[in-house]
């Protein structure tokens, strides 16, 4: 039939076929007006982003609050109360009020009277205090005994340092290290005290 048309005629119904099936391809990319989206398969949308948790929980140390970001473990001292009253007991149960034991003090802020490299070699005999540092007398020693080091301690607690970390010994409860940073980040203002070389 083609063959019997005029070529006029077949060159417009070409153009024809050709202008129809360009329309029907151009309007298949499109939504009407008023239909909805089409829904995105799940694992093309994503993991939705995750929502921020509430901040985390501040640490309550000895009635200071402090962030746990910046309180490490080996500084914290809520328990800190019971274990020098234990410790204290225990201390006292020995009824001992003669003995000896070195002190080391180590500080930025060294004391004239007790530089860093010069250990404590402390005596108690009947409760009284004596040592190898020169430049100071019996009543200051009295402060470095292990009664002295217990009050000590409470002190500092009370200043609420940022930092404190205390061992007592297992079997006798005197103090063996001590350790106070007063305001985590600070520039040398830490202070450590070990105690050794306990005995008669």
């Amino acid at each position: 039939m083609c063959a019997l048309m005029p070529k006029a005629n077949l060159i417009g119904l070409a153009c024809f076929v050709l202008l129809c099936c360009s329309s029907e391809q151009q309007d298949q990319g499109k939504t009407p007006q008023n239909a909805a989206p089409a829904a995105i398969p799940a694992y093309e949308r994503g993991s939705p982003a995750a929502e921020p948790g509430p901040p985390p929980a501040n640490v309550a140390v000895a009635g200071k609050t402090i962030q746990p970001s910046t309180t490490p473990d080996a500084c914290r001292y809520d328990g800190l109360s019971d274990a020098l009253t234990e410790a204290r007991a225990r201390w006292q149960g020995t009824g001992i009020n003669s003995y000896s034991m070195t002190i080391q003090r180590s500080s930025f802020n060294q004391l004239a009277a007790w530089p860093n490299s010069k250990p404590l070699k402390l005596r108690v005999r009947d409760g009284q205090a004596t040592g190898n540092l020169p430049r100071v007398d019996a009543a200051w020693l009295q402060t470095v005994t292990v009664d002295g080091l217990f009050e000590y301690i409470e002190n500092q607690a009370s200043q609420r340092p940022d930092c404190l970390s205390v061992k007592f010994d297992p079997m006798f409860g005197y103090p063996i290290s001590i350790r106070i940073d007063p305001v985590l980040g600070g520039a040398d203002d830490e202070v450590e005290f070990a105690i050794s070389d306990f005995g008669p």
